[in-house]
């Protein structure tokens, strides 16, 4: 197997991230695992992020670290409902709360620091409520028992993420950024208002039409220039990492743009994709 890296180096990687690019190990093609995660390594990457929509696999880890990748975090299981459960005085909403703290112990078992976490159901969302504040203390109290991370991501509405950092100021509490859902949704400046708690970057694209397409950034209406002006004003991260997909978590495919990657291999896909992330750290 040919795991041969990318010799070529990026300016002013420094004032971003500590540890290089990394590609999400979801990105949009239906291959086995091993070698999705060797192209990613052979297109330059030097980490990948796993988990999303369900439990990690227990091999998954290990086979990124084989391949000569690291981890930069597992995204906790969202889909469906799960989010909004949270803040509801329900059974399911406690069955989230066990699902973010089992993440945060899949985290310590294969040494992964940071757990992505979302608050809110995209595209609804239910209130911030005190029973949810309480669920969410339990989560943080066990990632600080086992020394992980927890990113919280922007979504809908800034009023969880406001919530969160008002009542927890705890060291393993900090914020993961994505670019595309501030562009659909957030008309606030989200690195302002938490960039000196960041901990992930989510970096992707989309047109500000309301569909999350999560395609490469300059192929949507993203202003890179001042996004990376604003980053580098930021704390530092460990990766520049993007969570970029071919056919996009929820791109319509009535869109206009929906086939915009179609005919573009993986091989294809990720070298483009680790060519517009030298062209952003470049900036």
């Amino acid at each position: 197997m040919d795991t041969k890296q990318s010799s070529n180096t990026i300016p002013n990687t420094r004032v971003i991230c500590r540890g290089g690019m990394g590609m999400f190990l979801h990105f949009g093609y239906n291959l086995p695992l091993d070698e999705k995660l060797r192209l990613i390594k052979n297109a330059g990457f030097i980490a990948t992020s796993l988990g999303g929509f369900d439990r990690i696999n227990g091999d998954e880890p290990d086979m990124a670290r084989k391949v000569g990748l690291q981890i930069d975090n597992i995204h906790a299981p969202f889909g469906g409902d799960k989010p909004n459960q949270l803040w509801q005085d329900c059974i399911d909403g406690e069955g989230y709360q066990n699902m973010l703290i089992t993440c945060v112990e899949d985290c310590a078992t294969h040494e992964i620091p940071t757990a992505v976490i979302h608050l809110e159901g995209f595209p609804d969302s239910a209130p911030v409520t005190e029973i949810g504040l309480k669920r969410i203390g339990k989560v943080v109290e066990a990632a600080e028992r086992k020394n992980i991370k927890l990113a919280f991501e922007n979504l809908n509405s800034l009023e969880h993420l406001d919530a969160i950092f008002e009542r927890f100021s705890s060291p393993n509490v900090g914020f993961c950024y994505d670019s595309g859902h501030e562009n659909l949704n957030q008309p606030q400046d989200c690195l302002e208002l938490y960039g000196d708690r960041l901990f992930v970057l989510h970096i992707n694209d989309n047109f500000g039409d309301g569909c999350d397409a999560h395609i490469l950034p300059f192929d949507g209406t993203i202003d890179w220039n001042e996004k990376m002006r604003k980053l580098k004003q930021c704390k530092d991260v460990d990766y520049f990492t993007f969570e970029t997909n071919r056919i996009g978590f929820a791109f319509n495919p009535e869109h206009e743009k929906s086939a915009m990657y179609n005919g573009v291999s993986a091989q294809e896909y990720l070298k483009l994709a680790y060519e517009r992330a030298q062209k952003l750290l470049d900036m």
